[in-house]
C-alpha cells in the first residue's frame, strides 16, 4: 500500500503527521512519502519536499510567487507518478492542491482530502471541483459536516489531533506575568507583528515576554537586539507555554492549541492591505479565530490591522482573561470526542478497498 502526501503549510504538517502516524499504527507496512514538513517527516513520511518550510498566505504573496508555485505543481506530478500511489492525500492548501486533485483523478489515483479548504469562509465556488476530485473527505472542525450536508455532500468530521495531543495539558498560571507571544509561521506576519510585540515588551518591564519562533523563519530570522524581558524560543509549544498568564495569538491554527491548552488569549492579525482589502470583500463569517468560529460566538477578542496596537496590547495584558476558562472546557465538550484512528483510518482503507 501506498500512499502519497501533500501539505503545504506549518499548520497541516503538524495536523497531517497525526494521521500520518495513526495509519502506520493501523497498517505497518504501509509505504508513505510527499511534500510535507518535519513533523510529517518524524512521523512515518518519507519527505521528498519540504513544502511548508516556505509558506505563503495573502493574495498578494500568491500572485508574487505564482510561477514558483506552478513549478512546484509540474514537480509534484513527477515525484506522484515516480511513486505510484492507490491512495493521494491532500492537506488543506487549496489553491495548490485543488489543481493536484483534479490531475490525480484524470490518473485513476484514489485522493481523500484531509483538512478541506475554507469555502464556508470564502470562494464557495471552490465547493464542486472539491467534491467532484475527492473520493472521500474528512474534516477536523465539527460544523463542516452540518455545512457540507446542507450542500448536499458528505464530509466526515473525525476529530482534530490538537484535542488528543494537548487533552491532560492546562499550563495556565494566574499572576505569573509569563506572556506568551506567537507572530506566526510566515515572514510576512512576523514583520508585521514583531515591532508590536518588542514595544510592548519596552512598555510593560515587569512582564516576561516569550515569543515561539517556527522552524520556518529561524534561519531567517530579522530581530536580534530584544529587549531583556523578551525571550525566544526554539521549542515546542508546549514547553514555551508552561506556567503562562495570557498569550497573544497570531490567527491560525495557534488559536486552537492555545484555547485547548489552558491559557486564556487575544487574536491579533496584520496582514498585506490590499490583500485585507480583498478579503473584506469576499470573506463571509464573522470571526477570524478558531475558538470562536467552533463556538460560533466571541470566545476569544480578536484584533485586526489598526486595531493591534500598543495601548490596547497592554490593557490585554493587564487585564488578563481568566473567565475564558469556562469558554475552554465548552469548547472541548464541543469538539467531541473523535479520533483519527478509529474515524480517520478506516475512511482511508474503505478508499483502497473501493
Amino acid at each position: 500500500m501506498k500512499v502519497f502526501w501533500i501539505a503545504g503549510e506549518p499548520s497541516g504538517d503538524i495536523q497531517a503527521a497525526a494521521l500520518v502516524g495513526a495509519l502506520k499504527d493501523a497498517v505497518p507496512e504501509v509505504e508513505q512519502a510527499g511534500w510535507g514538513g518535519t513533523h510529517m517527516s518524524e512521523a512515518g513520511m518519507k519527505q521528498l519536499f519540504d513544502l511548508p518550510g516556505k509558506p505563503l498566505m495573502g493574495f498578494v504573496e500568491v500572485v508574487l510567487k505564482a510561477t514558483t508555485i506552478y513549478r512546484q505543481v509540474q514537480e509534484v506530478k513527477k515525484d506522484i507518478t515516480a511513486f505510484q500511489p492507490e491512495v493521494l492525500i491532500l492537506v488543506d492548501y487549496a489553491g495548490f492542491n485543488l489543481r493536484i486533485a483534479k490531475w490525480a483523478k484524470s490518473q485513476g489515483i484514489r485522493v481523500v482530502y484531509y483538512i478541506p479548504p475554507k469555502i464556508w469562509a470564502w470562494k464557495e465556488s471552490r465547493l464542486k471541483p472539491l467534491t467532484e476530485h475527492s473520493d472521500v473527505i474528512l474534516s477536523i472542525l465539527p460544523f463542516e459536516e452540518h455545512w457540507y450536508a446542507a450542500r448536499g455532500h458528505e464530509v466526515h468530521y473525525v476529530g482534530n489531533p490538537l484535542l488528543l495531543k494537548y487533552a491532560e495539558e492546562d499550563l495556565y498560571e494566574e499572576g505569573s506575568k509569563k506572556v506568551l507571544l506567537l507572530p506566526g509561521s510566515r515572514m510576512q506576519e512576523i514583520k508585521r507583528l514583531m515591532p508590536e510585540f518588542i514595544a510592548l515588551a519596552e512598555a510593560l518591564p515587569e512582564y516576561r515576554f516569550h515569543v515561539v519562533r517556527a522552524a520556518s523563519v529561524r534561519e531567517s530570522w530579522p530581530y536580534g537586539q530584544l529587549p531583556g524581558n523578551l525571550v525566544i524560543e526554539d521549542c515546542s509549544l508546549v514547553e514555551a507555554a508552561e506556567r503562562s498568564e495570557y498569550a497573544l495569538t497570531c490567527s491560525g491554527t495557534a488559536s486552537l492549541e492555545i484555547a485547548l491548552l489552558g491559557i486564556p488569549q487575544s487574536v491579533v492579525y496584520k496582514a498585506n492591505s490590499i490583500s485585507l482589502a480583498i478579503a473584506r470583500k469576499l470573506v463571509k463569517v464573522d470571526y477570524f479565530s478558531l475558538p470562536n468560529l467552533i463556538m460560533d460566538e466571541p470566545m476569544v477578542p480578536e484584533f485586526l490591522q489598526e486595531q493591534v496596537r500598543l495601548e490596547q496590547l497592554k490593557s490585554l495584558v493587564i487585564s488578563g482573561g481568566e473567565q475564558q476558562q469556562y469558554d475552554m472546557a465548552r469548547l472541548r465538550k464541543r469538539m467531541g470526542a473523535r479520533n483519527l484512528a478509529q474515524d480517520a483510518v478506516p475512511r482511508i482503507l474503505a478508499v483502497l478497498k473501493d
